[in-house]
């Protein structure tokens, strides 16, 4: 494993190691009420004093040997910790639900260590670091010193009912996967590449399943106790998941270096965190890559920023100042480097939507037009590349999606006369008419060369319910994944306007059941807006040139 650490080390240009000579123990680690946690220390021997870098995983310790080793060899400890029900800790699994109180439990019983300094660092992706944002949340906050944070967030409701709407390919190839876990006692790379091919069909049947509560049983004939939860309290503003919720921590974070990705899947909610923290002045900073969420790249990137930070903080190494905000810019195949988020230089662009489907900038229309469609939720739209778990792309063509008579799309009559740089959060206003109180919006933004390929550039979602406005049409606010890309001189801006996104996210049966229960369909005839009157548009945010 030496060999195989150092030669990582050099691919992903890590600070020089400072030793090779790794040692490593089997821990036991009690909490609370009584239940005992596995756990690997992983460290330099010989060492006198090292700092901590604590993780903790759901997913198994194993495939954490060759990361705790990079940090082991630059000079600090490493403790894995599997949590509750997972991979040889005693317990039942509840995911999201025990991470604070065991988090918590796990820092007091290490500053009893002889071998515990008391500098401790957190480090965590995905699920792994809500467990470090647990801690963070708890009465040993003041413990940590450090945090790197990858592709993660702070409350994980909010991905699983990302704005409204129910993330069903997401949680469903994750409830699978931990089941997985659960059952072999962690996760395993050579078996997740032999099963891929029956875990891709049985995930295509679970979400297919009417009504969704019975999904659970295509994957466990016993079923599975959190996607009875999930389906349970899906409504906004169910307190069941205030427990959760650790975004307060952000206002109180220690040093803290995020990594996140254009086309990862938790990008909008990690950077609310980031500037809830920013706006409470602590020291963080954030690189968005071009990165799908499991990507080898955005790993490399936070494993190297985080040992930096670390040795910075534990008087290890010096390292040299880092920008606040370090972002790719798509399109331009370029890093650039900001001081802040939203960007301050740039300004709002608004594109409105018109006749003859009709994209422009000039101001609004002089006529009112409708542009209609309808959403059958038996056969619903399907979604095209953008965020999500699997290593497919994130971005590639649309055309496909756009020929389907249930979607609408305005292009942009005149070429780009000169490359626009879309950098910041992207929104949008549409004037809706729909025959259901109960539908969904999805809007995408594309980029359309001169070969008439029309490729995704971030896109937008909102699950709506009945309204209190007077009159059948809403005026719906549609928030976008942030972005940061180039649209090139000679390509057109493409705006594709549709109603769901399957199973990216749940059908909208247009009933008003509930989501788990839901069995009645209705069709919803959309109407679209666009006019002097109903002044739909989509703003993004432009760095002059």
């Amino acid at each position: 494993m030496s060999l195989l650490s150092r030669l990582v080390g050099r691919l992903w240009k890590l600070p020089p190691a400072l030793t090779h000579k790794i040692a490593s123990e089997p821990l036991w680690i009690p909490m609370r009420d009584g239940v005992e946690l596995a756990a690997d220390r992983y460290y330099a021997r010989g060492a006198a004093v090292q700092p901590t870098v604590l993780i903790r995983s759901c997913y198994g310790r194993r495939f954490l040997k060759l990361i705790s080793l990079l940090f082991a060899e630059r000079g600090m400890q490493v403790v894995v910790e599997s949590c509750r029900g997972t991979s040889g800790s005693q317990g039942i699994f509840r995911p999201f639900f025990d991470e604070q109180n065991d988090g918590e439990d796990t820092v007091r019983w290490l500053e009893r260590q002889p071998w515990f300094t008391g500098d401790l660092a957190l480090w965590g992706i995905s699920y792994l670091g809500n467990t470090a944002w647990a801690i963070a949340n708890s009465a040993v906050a003041d413990k940590v010193k450090a945090m790197g944070l990858h592709v993660t967030l702070s409350n994980f409701r909010d991905r699983t009912y990302a704005f409204g709407g129910f993330t069903l390919e997401t949680c469903m190839g994750w409830t699978i996967t931990m089941q997985n876990v659960i059952r072999t006692s962690g996760m395993n790379l050579w078996r997740a590449i032999l099963s891929m091919q029956h875990a891709k069909a049985l995930a295509q049947r679970a979400i297919g399943t009417i009504p969704l509560r019975e999904a659970d049983l295509v994957v466990d004939p016993d079923g599975v106790q959190w996607w009875q939860d999930w389906m349970d309290h899906a409504e906004p503003g169910d307190c069941w998941w205030d427990p959760i919720d650790y975004g307060p921590a952000a206002e109180t974070l220690p040093p803290t270096v995020m990594t996140a990705g254009w086309h990862d899947i938790f990008l909008p909610f990690q950077l609310r965190d980031f500037m809830r923290a920013r706006e409470a002045g602590r020291d963080v900073r954030i690189i968005i890559g071009p990165w799908m969420h499991a990507a080898m790249a955005g790993s490399a990137e936070s494993i190297r920023q985080s040992v930096a930070l670390f040795q910075q903080q534990f008087k290890i190494a010096q390292c040299a100042p880092q920008p606040r905000v370090r972002l790719f810019l798509m399109g331009a195949n370029e890093w650039r480097e900001y001081e802040s988020w939203p960007i301050p230089s740039a300004v709002p662009c608004t594109y409105y939507l018109g006749p003859m489907a009709m994209l422009n900038d000039k101001g609004t229309p002089r006529e009112e037009w409708i542009s209609t469609f309808d959403y059958d939720p038996s056969q619903p739209t399907p979604s095209f590349h953008g965020p999500s778990l699997e290593g497919r792309s994130g971005s590639g063509n649309m055309v496909g999606l756009e020929q389907r008579p249930d979607v609408t799309f305005f292009t942009t009559f005149d070429a780009l006369v000169q490359d626009l740089d879309v950098i910041g959060p992207v929104s949008a206003e549409i004037f809706l008419g729909s025959s259901t109180q109960y539908t969904d919006l999805y809007l995408c933004l594309c980029d359309v060369v001169p070969i008439n390929r029309s490729k995704n550039v971030c896109d937008g979602y909102v699950r709506l319910r009945p309204s209190t406005a007077n009159g059948d049409v809403r005026k719906v606010y549609v928030e976008f994944w942030p972005t940061a890309y180039r649209f090139q001189r000679g390509h057109h801006i493409r705006l594709i306007v549709a109603s769901g996104a399957h199973p990216r996210y749940a059908r909208n049966p247009g009933s008003g059941e509930s989501l788990g229960d839901a069995q009645t369909m209705l069709v919803a005839h959309q109407e679209i807006l666009h006019g002097p009157d109903h002044v739909s548009s989509i703003t993004l945010s432009v760095i002059p040139s």
